[in-house]
């Protein structure tokens, strides 16, 4: 627990700098699918959904991009006219800390794999919002590099999700082949290569709130204050160090947590549209 609180405190702060840095960044060239989950840039998850099957040749990935390194592979998607938007790739990263959240990727399918990806995102690591689609130009090649900003919403968030996931063609009820000759088939595969999040680090002028004060803590009775200059309403929200939220409240000082476990929490507190980031200790 010690090191992934390290690495999630990390991140709350980085305020002092204004450049486009990459925040995670998956190159997937592992030699086994459980390493080429892992990011190789940062921290966060990468899981597969809607029941797809991972897509090896003598136990290892196909070739990615550049075809020196390997690219993540998934086939067994739903069958035709059924469950579209449920089946394909999904990231998970925090963003505390960092605005203009970017999302750029590399995919590529066979011929018989579906060709419309849509794009989604989550705010809250439960509820998604469609952000596009493709058009449909998924390819049997990596020659249509996908490049994505993503709403304010996303920025400084500890629940920031992404999905690219199988969908109809517009207007149907049917998936659409990759090739112009072929027949979409559940087995056709798809490959993701060099997924990335970027932001700009918050400078200190646009995270800051005048006088914020977090008492006590470590919190012995359940209950902690936030004293601000603005002394205004304040949406308050705290999360575990495994960026599960367990506390949403407004309020104008006062904060029960007396249903939770003793322990290290980060509280985000955002008042008058300025948001601020403190660990918090139960006890």
């Amino acid at each position: 627990m010690k090191k992934i609180y390290t690495l999630l405190f990390t991140a709350v702060l980085a305020f002092s700098a204004t450049a486009q840095t990459t925040i995670s960044q998956w190159n997937f060239d592992g030699a086994t699918p459980a390493e080429a989950m892992l990011p190789t840039v940062g921290s966060g998850t990468f899981i597969t959904i809607g029941g797809v099957e991972d897509n090896l040749t003598s136990g290892v990935m196909p070739a990615g991009n550049p075809s020196t390194g390997k690219g993540y592979s998934i086939k067994t998607f739903p069958e035709q006219s059924v469950a579209s938007g449920t089946a394909g790739f999904q990231f998970s990263v925090s963003t505390v800390g960092y605005t203009g959240i970017g999302v750029t990727f590399d995919p590529r399918s066979s011929n018989t794999g579906s060709k419309w990806q849509q794009f989604e995102y989550s705010v809250d690591g439960s509820n998604w919002i469609v952000l596009s689609n493709n058009g449909g130009l998924l390819a049997n090649d990596f020659l249509n590099p996908v490049s994505l900003t993503l709403p304010a919403t996303a920025n400084n968030n500890l629940n920031f999700k992404f999905r690219v996931v199988s969908i109809f063609a517009p207007t149907t009820s049917n998936y659409a082949a990759v090739g112009t000759t072929s027949t979409y088939g559940p087995t056709g595969a798809w490959r993701i290569d060099n997924f990335t999040v970027t932001g700009s680090t918050l400078g200190v002028n646009q995270n800051q709130i005048q006088g914020l004060k977090v008492y006590p803590n470590p919190v012995t009775n359940g209950t902690f204050y936030i004293n601000t200059n603005a002394d205004a309403t304040k949406e308050v929200v705290v999360y575990d160090v495994l960026g599960k939220q367990v506390v949403k409240t407004t309020t104008t000082n006062a904060v029960n947590v007396s249903n939770l476990k003793g322990g290290v929490y980060i509280v985000k507190i955002t008042e008058e549209g300025k948001t601020a980031t403190r660990k918090l200790v139960i006890k």
